[in-house]
């Protein structure tokens, strides 16, 4: 079955193996290694198994080197993605925010608008009913300067009337060479 595997990955299985292997030696000198008497311990060759275990690394994989190294990278990559995507929702957060304050202040200044646009229309109607007051007080007394005006028109001429008759009944009385516009503009004379 090794034999139908691309080279790489022929020479992947290979260093798997033998890793495999390496490994197995090490666990089989740990369990073969003689007992310190009363003791749970053992007594294994420290450079032997060393020798073993450096070889191990040796025969680690390329690609778990790498997967190591990718998932550094991923984790790193996937950090700066959070950390963007805090600071794209940061942004969002501030311009949503910016929308209802500038949306906040729009419904302020119309509520603040239809308040002035009332208060004026109060103010106007209250002085339009003290202007039409002030004009019906002043008709009033015009009309009762008016009525007196008249009144004393026709008390004038009520006068004037007596007086023209009296005048006429005493045309007789004048002599002839004297007039009665004389006699009716005494006061003018003087």
């Amino acid at each position: 079955m090794s034999d139908d595997l691309p080279p790489s990955d022929q020479l992947i299985s290979n260093s798997r193996d033998e890793l495999v292997d390496l490994l197995r030696t090490a666990v089989e000198m740990v369990e073969s290694a003689k007992s310190v008497p009363l003791s749970s311990s053992v007594m294994i060759s420290k450079d032997d198994l060393l020798e073993v275990l450096y070889e191990a690394l040796e025969h680690i994989p390329y690609e778990i080197m790498e997967a190591k190294r990718l998932l550094r990278d991923k984790e790193s990559y996937l950090e700066g993605v959070r950390l963007e995507a805090e600071e794209i929702l940061e942004a969002a957060r501030s311009q949503a925010e910016g929308f209802v304050s500038k949306t906040e202040v729009v419904r302020q200044a119309n509520s603040k608008a239809r308040h002035i646009i009332q208060e004026a229309k109060q103010e106007a109607s209250k002085m339009r009913f003290e202007a039409e007051d002030y004009a019906d007080q002043r008709l009033a007394a015009l009309e009762i300067a008016l009525v007196n005006t008249l009144k004393a028109v026709n008390a004038g001429r009520e006068r004037l009337a007596t007086s023209v008759t009296v005048r006429e009944s005493s045309k007789s009385i004048v002599a002839p060479n004297e007039s009665l516009e004389d006699d009716f503009f005494d006061q003018d004379k003087g």
